[in-house]
């Protein structure tokens, strides 16, 4: 038989936010290894007018951007979960979570700079 159970303040809205900020992580991370899957089995559509371009050639630049978008997606599950667990337990003792932890912020900063650093790697080199 269900109990029913007092609603103090916004805790549906808060445990919403938590999980919503975790599934982006996870979104982020899906987004990341995608990448890496790409790279690493260098994988390109053809173009109609010439199918012959899906083959391009293996390069180490390639696989050494592809394992930094291994590890940013690693990085961002690993951030999400800090975040989503240090929100439950601020939101299970009742305290105010909506602060900025520095931990949250180092990991994502350190993936942002892997995409930042990937993305120029690959516009500069022909991978």
């Amino acid at each position: 038989m269900p109990r029913e159970h007092k609603i103090r303040g916004s805790e549906g809205r808060d445990f919403a936010m938590l999980e919503r900020n975790l599934l982006s992580h996870l979104r982020l991370a899906v987004l990341l290894s995608l990448s890496f899957a790409s790279l690493l089995l260098n994988t390109r559509l053809p173009t109609p007018s010439d199918p012959g371009s899906a083959q391009t050639p293996q390069s180490k630049t390639g696989l050494a951007i592809s394992w930094m978008e291994l590890m940013a997606a690693v990085l961002a599950i690993a951030a999400g979960l800090w975040e989503y667990w240090q929100g439950y337990i601020d939101m299970k003792t009742q305290r105010g979570f909506l602060r900025a932890t520095q931990t949250h912020l180092a990991i994502l900063s350190v993936v942002g700079i892997v995409v930042f650093a990937s993305c120029l790697m690959l516009i500069s080199t022909d991978v």
